[in-house]
C-alpha cells in the first residue's frame, strides 16, 4: 500500500472515527459524543492518537499519564492500541507506540506500562520488539 499514513493527536472533531474503532477493538458501542465530552473534559489523563490513511482513521492508541504523589515522575501506560485487521503490518502499531512513547516523554514519565493478554502472541512479540519487558503480574477486581 502506498496511501500516507499520518499519526497525530486526535481531537473531540475526530470522535466518531474513535468511536467506529472502538466498537472494532472493544465491541464497546460507546457513542461519539460522550468519547468527545470526555476528551473535552480537563481532568482526563488521557491523549488519543489517530493513525489515518489519507483521511480514513485505521488505528488508534491511547495513553494515560497520571501524576503521582508519591514519586517526581507520573504513571504513565499505554492503554489501548489497535490497527484495523486490513491495514496491518504496515508499521502503522509501530507508530503509534513511537508516538505514545514521545507524548508521555513530553509529559515527564520515565517508563511506560502496557496491559495485554498473555495469550496474545502477535502483540506480546510486537511489544517486545520495541523494548517492553515483563514487569509485574496484574490483578483485577469487579466491583459490581
Amino acid at each position: 500500500m502506498n496511501e500516507k499514513i499520518t499519526i497525530s493527536i486526535a481531537s473531540v472533531d475526530d470522535a466518531h472515527a474513535i468511536s467506529r474503532l472502538n466498537l472494532l477493538f472493544n465491541e464497546a458501542d460507546e457513542s461519539a459524543e460522550n468519547i468527545a465530552a470526555r476528551m473535552s473534559d480537563p481532568n482526563c489523563v488521557e491523549t488519543v492518537i489517530l493513525a489515518k490513511v489519507v483521511d480514513e482513521a485505521v488505528g488508534f492508541a491511547l495513553v494515560r499519564v497520571v501524576p503521582s504523589v508519591l514519586y517526581a515522575a507520573p504513571h504513565t501506560e499505554l492503554t489501548e492500541l489497535y490497527v484495523m485487521e486490513e491495514f496491518r503490518q504496515q508499521g502503522i502499531a509501530s507508530d503509534l507506540i513511537a508516538f505514545a512513547e514521545q507524548v508521555a516523554v513530553q509529559k515527564g514519565a520515565r517508563s511506560i506500562l502496557v496491559q495485554t493478554g498473555d495469550d496474545n502472541l502477535s502483540a506480546l512479540a510486537l511489544y517486545k520488539k520495541h523494548g517492553y519487558e515483563e514487569y509485574d503480574l496484574t490483578l483485577k477486581k469487579k466491583l459490581f
